[in-house]
């Protein structure tokens, strides 16, 4: 073979493989995903075959998915990881479980509410600003976060958790005057008889609590919900049956006396208005009784940790 011949052969391998690198494919097997990407004129053959040309999902920045009508439900988001370019992604009215964002770095708006979600990972995507993960209401599909990391978003300025959620992590490093949270609770009909408790970690919960910059810029929603910005939810522990723990009198005046079904004295006690500032903490108790003497007339929210468990109770204070 002369040398003339060895170089053609190179040079028709090195097209080959440009040509496949170009043509390759990611798997799109919801049928109602695939033809909402045809409609959109973003799956370019135009064809119902289970797949889109990563070429295709690359060109994208913002996409909408949103299916029309109650008969097209998406149940498979398979393929979005190929939208890696995306900077905004909008899904609505899916009945999908479980959404995959990891290779969206650049993505800075995500609208992911009434869907069927019950986790979401954002933990690669720095950039994220707006974030909605809400419930809508009681007929599906409907999300069912209790919690959120934004941890690894310092860029977090918009965020809307309404209908369930009860622990967030906004301890990014970044924390900012520039802050609109939502964390209403869902009602049906009528007001529930306790308010939700939604514990939010900040950077510092001394300014927090002192209502200091930049929290005293923060704008909080939190219809029937009440909430606290402090330095650790200790999300592992475990609740309490409600009727493992007692506090009388409620209402109280200068004495409470905190009672465990199992007779032990509980590990700390915190106490917080319901401006969420934490007004009172007491720690390895060694009785179940605290004083209240120092404590402002009011309606609070009442804390209890007791080996590794907790409970939460409302309490009036004359």
């Amino acid at each position: 073979m002369n040398k003339k011949t060895t170089l053609l052969i190179l040079a028709m391998a090195s097209v080959s493989g440009t040509y496949k690198v170009k043509a390759q494919t990611a798997n799109i097997p919801d049928t109602v995903f695939e033809q909402l990407l045809i409609d959109m004129e973003i799956d370019s053959d135009g064809t119902l075959n289970g797949q889109i040309a990563t070429a295709d999902a690359e060109a994208i920045t913002a996409l909408n998915i949103t299916p029309d009508g109650i008969s097209n439900y998406i149940t498979d988001l398979t393929g979005i990881e190929a939208f890696t370019h995306l900077e905004e992604l909008t899904i609505h009215n899916t009945m999908i479980g479980e959404l995959d964002v990891s290779s969206m770095s650049n993505l800075t708006y995500l609208d992911c509410r009434d869907n069927m979600l019950t986790h979401l990972d954002v933990s690669n995507n720095p950039l994220l600003e707006y974030l909605d993960i809400s419930s809508g209401g009681d007929v599906e599909p409907f999300n069912a976060f209790t919690e959120i990391d934004l941890s690894n978003n310092p860029n977090i300025s918009e965020l809307y958790a309404s209908g369930g959620v009860t622990y967030i992590n906004l301890k990014n490093g970044n924390n900012n005057t520039n802050t609109h949270i939502d964390i209403s609770a869902f009602i049906m009909i009528e007001p529930p008889e306790t308010e939700q408790y939604v514990c939010i970690e900040v950077d510092n919960s001394e300014a927090a609590q002192n209502n200091q910059s930049p929290y005293s810029e923060w704008t909080i929603q939190h219809s029937y919900s009440t909430y606290a910005l402090v330095e650790n939810c200790s999300l592992s522990t475990e609740s309490f049956e409600s009727n493992t723990v007692s506090v009388c009198p409620n209402p109280a005046i200068d004495i409470l006396h905190i009672n465990l079904e199992n007779g032990s004295t509980p590990d700390k006690v915190l106490l917080f208005d319901l401006n969420g500032r934490l007004v009172m903490e007491h720690n390895n108790l060694n009785t179940g009784t605290i004083s209240l003497q120092n404590i402002s007339k009011g309606i609070y929210l009442l804390k209890v940790f007791s080996q590794s468990q907790t409970a939460t109770k409302k309490l009036i204070i004359n």
